[in-house]
């Protein structure tokens, strides 16, 4: 029983160090995603600047720049809806890391619970208390 509860926590621990890794790697994606979507509002606030143009050749220039911020900010949404997916997966992969932990710590728990009641039926069983007898002598019987 002993051996069962220690492969137990064990198994906990390493399911625990498991849960960290998963949990760090959703907080690094959510980071992530956070990134794509401030870069995709600043390049909407550059799609949005106006700026008076007198000849032919910055209207060209700006028509040039503003299609480049276009495709930039196409890119960015591709990569936020990629690292949107990601995080999605990741934080499924934690509920279930999180539920198998759950269940293991459950497991030690019961098991320790267990050895506690076994160990207090065998310190029950092999110690009997006598009535004292006068003098306040008191004895001990095992078995």
């Amino acid at each position: 029983m002993k051996e069962q509860i220690t492969l137990l926590s064990k198994l906990a621990h390493v399911r625990g160090k498991r849960v960290r890794e998963i949990e760090a790697r959703v907080v690094y994606q959510r980071n992530r995603c956070q990134h794509y979507r401030d870069n995709i509002a600043g390049l909407t606030r550059l799609c949005n600047f106006t700026a008076e143009m007198r000849t032919s050749m910055q209207r060209h220039n700006q028509q040039h720049y503003k299609a480049t911020l276009h495709k930039m900010m196409e890119l960015q949404q591709r990569e936020l809806a990629a690292a949107e997916n990601a995080l999605a997966r990741l934080e499924r992969e934690l509920q279930a890391a999180l539920r198998h932990e759950k269940v293991v710590t459950n497991a030690v728990d019961a098991r320790r619970a267990e050895w506690s009641r076994t160990l207090a039926k065998q310190e029950q069983k092999y110690r009997m208390v006598w009535p004292s007898r006068p003098g306040g002598n008191t004895r001990l019987r095992e078995r």
